[in-house]
């Protein structure tokens, strides 16, 4: 059997034969033009008589009726539509809920980068057939380029009188097909893609990245009567378009406007009636400004996390959702209410300015160790936590019965409210203090001493306006020597009992109780000698203490990497003969001679099943472990030569 197909396209005829003919069958068919086709797997020549005439004799049909037999081939159509339709997208049909991704385009099936752009590919060629695409891919990214077609990609030249929006208000104007194109492109591939990055964390993940552009070698070809009239519907309709959407932009800025004259409206119709309503609030109140011996405190009252809300429903809300902690308020100021309508009122605008909330509310604390908030932040973080604030506000009460308290912080508006459901009422409130009343006394003493010790220095060397400015170095020197004068040992406790009027003092003091001299400076007051035997306890890289001792053999006095105040110590290792050298910029403590420093000092050290087991006490780098070598040597009479962890008085 012999299949004759006539290609019309081609203008060729095509033998397919049911199995390979004998060798007089093919030696006849070249004989006359004809060729094998590896691909399509047929014999194939132009269609002319003879060719004709051969295909004859391989089938029982008549040459004359030979046209009326053959299965022609069809030419692929081209697509009819439009550039204007060609260039409107519409979304896939796949079923992408089943992706948990934040975005997943509508043709996304899960295949690969590979496989999308093949797809791609054959769609675009399809498509834009006049167009000739170059399409590539790899694991993770597709990339399009235009490389040819009968649109015009005109660039502006360059020229400084133009603005760069100009240029590219330019390039909008005269390439509008290619934007157009490019913009489906963009919308086809994004159609195939997932995204579910998260720029917040600079997390990516998507299926693929891409990018199209317009080739740099871009030829554009000759434009048909065909595509010139094709570029003018186009335009025509981008026109028309572009005038709808003016009209719409045009509607909804009319709606827009009626909607605001609406809101207007209403708004001056809400201002008249808060206007009244406010005007009941203040008609319908009493204000009881009580007497610190009558001040009292409501304990446990629930304080909502999200505050600053205008209604008392919204704090209700809040609690009932288990969103709230506790707190203990002390209660400066009562409002009574004469009326339900009026309490009704003023529950509903808590974020509305009213004169009888004015001058109240704030946070305060008893513990005797706080006499100003500088004292709260010279504190560690652990005596931080020993802290108990309490707030101080305002109570609301309706026919005697209290609704709910109000902490201002200073403002006239209801800034925090606390619910006041199954709350204690009682007269004081006992802050545990962290020192005993025959502590605080002592310190009390002991400030006052220093006050006046400060007072004398700065009358004596007329430091009047320069003690804590230009002359503090000089004052914090002679206010060490009148320290160990009148052996006051500088504490924290001490600086803590100064009074809150005399705050410039008290930072100073915590400046000298805490800052330490530099390095270098320590270094040369400290007099070291060639020789000399020292041990050195400083935080290793590894976050632990390094405990060495040295014979000194010399100090240089440099910088190191950043660091401008340094020292390079030259040394021989204890059991070592080799000399070596270290750089030293921060926390070092030296003391002289050899020392050992016992494993339970920083360690908890047991013994169980035979073995003996060492564990740290200290998390890495913590500086607290300086506090336990300064101790355990202190505690003999050992003083450091150099300590540039704090100063010791």
């Amino acid at each position: 059997m012999t299949n004759i197909v006539l290609n019309d396209e081609l203008k060729g005829i095509e033998l397919y034969f049911d199995s390979k003919p004998i060798q007089n069958i093919i030696d006849s068919l070249k004989n006359v033009g004809y060729r094998w086709h590896n691909f399509k797997k047929c014999w194939y020549a132009k269609q002319n008589e003879r060719t004709l005439t051969e295909a004859k004799k391989f089938s029982k049909i008549e040459a004359e009726s030979i046209t009326e037999s053959i299965i022609p081939v069809v030419k692929k159509e081209k697509i009819n539509l439009s550039l204007w339709d060609r260039v409107r997208f519409t979304e896939g049909t796949e079923d992408t809920t089943k992706y948990n991704y934040k975005y997943v385009g509508s043709n996304y099936t899960g295949i690969s980068t590979k496989e999308t752009a093949v797809i791609i590919r054959k769609h675009l060629k399809e498509r834009f057939q006049e167009i000739k695409f170059s399409i590539t891919s790899d694991y993770n990214k597709i990339d399009v380029s235009i490389k040819e077609s009968p649109y015009n990609n005109s660039k502006l030249e360059y020229s400084p009188e133009l603005r760069p929006i100009e240029y590219r208000d330019y390039e909008e104007e005269n390439n509008k097909e290619l934007n157009a194109i490019i913009q489906y492109c963009n919308d086809l591939l994004s159609s195939y893609n997932f995204d579910d990055s998260d720029t917040m964390t600079d997390y990516f993940h998507k299926h693929f990245y891409k990018h199209v552009t317009i080739d740099y070698k871009y030829n554009q070809t000759e434009q048909t009567e065909s595509i010139k009239n094709d570029i003018t519907d186009f335009r025509n309709k981008l026109q028309a378009q572009a005038q709808e959407e003016e009209k719409r932009r045009e509607l909804e800025y009319q709606e827009r406007q009626k909607q605001q004259e609406e809101d207007n409206k209403q708004y001056k119709i809400r201002a008249e009636q808060e206007k009244k309503e406010i005007e009941i609030i203040n008609n319908s109140i009493t204000v009881n400004e009580l007497e610190e011996k009558k001040q009292y405190f409501v304990i446990n009252v629930k304080m909502a996390n999200l505050n600053k809300n205008n209604t008392l429903e919204q704090y209700q809300e809040e609690v009932l959702k288990g969103d709230y902690y506790l707190n203990n308020l002390k209660v400066t100021r009562e409002i009574h209410f004469t009326s339900q309508q009026a309490l009704n009122y003023f529950s509903n605008m808590l974020l509305n300015d009213f004169e009888f909330l004015q001058n109240s509310g704030g946070c305060f604390t008893d513990d005797k160790r706080i006499n100003s908030m500088i004292d709260y932040h010279n504190m560690t973080k652990e005596e931080q936590k020993t802290v108990i604030f309490n707030l101080s506000g305002i109570a609301i009460y309706y026919n005697n019965e209290l609704k709910f308290v109000v902490d201002t912080q200073g403002y006239s508006y209801a800034r925090y409210v606390g619910l006041t459901d199954n709350v204690t009422i009682q007269k004081e409130f006992i802050t545990e203090q962290g020192l005993t009343g025959e502590q605080i006394q002592e310190y009390k003493n002991k400030a006052e001493v220093l006050t006046d010790i400060s007072v004398d220095i700065i009358t004596e060397n007329n430091l009047i306006n320069t003690w804590n400015t230009d002359n503090l170095t000089q004052y914090k020197e002679l206010m060490k020597e009148q320290l160990k004068k009148y052996n006051i040992k500088l504490s924290k406790e001490i600086i803590q009992q100064i009074t809150e009027d005399n705050e410039s003092l008290k930072i100073v003091m915590y400046k000298l109780l805490t800052q330490v001299d530099g390095i270098q400076e320590q270094f040369k007051n400290a007099d070291l000698q060639q020789g000399q035997k020292l041990t050195l306890f400083y935080i290793s890289d590894w976050g632990s203490i390094a405990e060495n001792r040295i014979t000194l053999d010399k100090i240089n006095y440099t910088k190191y990497a950043q660091y401008d105040n340094a020292v390079k110590i030259t040394y021989t290792p204890q059991g070592k003969r080799k000399q070596y050298y270290n750089h030293f910029y921060s926390t070092l403590l030296v003391y002289s001679g050899w020392l050992e420093l016992p494993e339970t000092v920083l360690h908890d050290v047991e013994s169980r099943n035979g073995m003996t087991i060492s564990t740290t006490k200290y998390l890495s780098c913590d500086k607290k472990q300086y506090d336990d070598i300064l101790n355990h040597f202190g505690s003999q009479g050992i003083k450091p030569v150099v300590n540039t962890y704090k100063p010791s008085f």
